[in-house]
């Protein structure tokens, strides 16, 4: 039977594997699984790991042999899936459950479920919404995080939220705003409104926002759009990030520049910087905001990096940012006000160097190359929760992959195959406990470390 084919179409051999399923579970075999066995595509071959992180399984046929090949789904579902975990949702990737998609002849890990590191998150006490893939994901402690989403929804994808007190173990909805979901964040995506990223300051106070911006105060119950005096209307927020009891957000005012405001973060009371950062002149201009304490830095590339700032005593001023003058574009992250370090893909538009490792111990003000070369190419992000570990993330030439280095950038390894997604979010919340989201048509997840970056596993909704 062509794989296609709707499910009906083989009505005696459905109606023989729903009535052995039924037995065997002592309940009626749900529709989803008698779906998703029947969709295993007639007599081919096993087929191997492909983009987008889809795997294809043969079926066997109708009859007794296919028969078999149910019994085997079914016990795998009903007797290892843990009791009361919530079934996988059509919008979910099939690799979160299946170990195929582990690659042991190279010892690395892919993007699976329940990896070594750390164990699998927990049932969570109510359902993700059906569909549900995170985009975007906040931390701010250990135990309390909010995951966003998107959803189907008419002809668009559009906002829930996911909620964890307990570390990620155990999820429940949380209202978001009434908004779209729109892919990437900054001025490559064409959207004039909807929301692509998530933070949070404290339990109470989180912003959503790209390109429009979304604030609530009272841990998520209520949500509104928030405005910035002094911006043209409808500037569209490309970053934002919150420490030290303030929030910080660069907006694009349409004139050519990039602004930044500041508020509280228990209010809407913005207030704007003088300070211009102007666009490049480069086709996409993208925006890295970091704040570790009272001190931040905002890089923007462009291409290349063409330019920065810097908040010194509660005021941004211009700050030459690290690799501006190595022709190709940089990644930064900070472990503390002094400590911040760049990977930087050194040549990319001149003579390709790959990527090299920047560290700074003057808060930016100095950088000095470092270690051997990060081996990724097209570097997208860098984490690093002290001086000694740094995590990497970008591509090599047939995926997304994570790498990291756990001696201050002498060595490095892949920790992380992600396939064919993009990744987001990279960062740390404790010296062992980190993020990432995999974002993916059909193979959102996200994937927690609870062991400083060297291993990684996805999180179940």
């Amino acid at each position: 039977m062509n794989s296609n084919e709707p499910l009906n179409s083989d009505a005696p051999f459905d109606r023989e594997l729903r009535s052995t399923l039924d037995a065997m579970a002592g309940e009626p075999a749900p529709e989803r699984l008698v779906a998703r066995v029947a969709e295993i595509p007639n007599e081919e071959s096993v087929m191997p790991f492909r983009s987008r992180l889809h795997l294809s399984t043969p079926r066997l046929g109708p009859g007794f042999i296919g028969l078999v090949g149910a019994i085997v789904i079914a016990i795998a579902v009903l007797v290892l899936r843990p009791a009361g975990e919530a079934p996988v949702g059509p919008g979910s990737s099939s690799i979160a459950t299946l170990p195929s998609v582990s690659a042991p002849s190279t010892g690395i890990p892919s993007l699976a479920v329940g990896s070594p590191s750390a164990p699998a998150a927990s049932p969570s006490s109510a359902p993700a919404p059906v569909g549900f893939e995170p985009v975007s994901v906040t931390f701010v402690s250990a135990d309390e995080g909010w995951v966003l989403g998107s959803v189907p929804c008419g002809s668009t994808r559009c906002a829930a939220i996911e909620r964890t007190g307990d570390g990620g173990r155990t999820w429940v909805p949380a209202p978001g705003p009434n908004s779209a979901v729109v892919s990437g964040i900054g001025m490559d995506t064409g959207a004039t409104s909807g929301i692509a990223r998530l933070r949070f300051a404290t339990p109470s106070d989180g912003w959503a926002f790209g390109p429009d911006l979304w604030a609530t105060h009272d841990g998520g119950v209520t949500w509104a759009r928030v405005s910035v005096p002094g911006l043209p209307s409808g500037s569209a927020i490309v970053a934002l990030e919150a420490a030290h009891g303030s929030v910080n957000a660069v907006f694009y005012d349409g004139a050519q520049h990039f602004r930044i405001a500041t508020s509280p973060v228990g209010s809407d009371a913005w207030s704007l910087s003088p300070l211009q950062v102007a666009v490049g002149g480069g086709p996409v201009p993208a925006i890295q905001l970091v704040l570790s304490g009272d001190t931040g830095w905002l890089l923007e590339n462009d291409r290349t990096v063409v330019g920065g700032a810097r908040l010194v005593g509660g005021t941004w001023r211009t700050w030459k940012p690290a690799c501006a003058d190595v022709t190709g574009p940089a990644a930064i992250a900070a472990s503390s006000s002094t400590d911040v370090v760049a990977s930087c893909d050194m040549g990319l538009w001149s003579s390709p160097q790959g990527n090299h490792l920047f560290v700074s111990g003057d808060g930016g003000t100095t950088f000095a190359e470092t270690g051997s070369r990060v081996p990724v190419t097209l570097g997208g992000g860098v984490a690093t929760p002290g001086t000694s570990t740094i995590v990497v993330s970008g591509t090599n030439s047939t995926q997304s992959i994570l790498v990291g280095s756990f001696d201050g950038g002498q060595t490095w390894s892949t920790v992380l195959q992600a396939g064919s997604v993009g990744l987001a979010d990279l960062g740390f919340t404790t010296p062992t406990q980190g993020v990432v989201v995999a974002i993916g048509a059909g193979a959102g997840r996200l994937l927690m470390t609870h062991d400083g970056g060297r291993t990684w596993s996805a999180i179940e909704f």
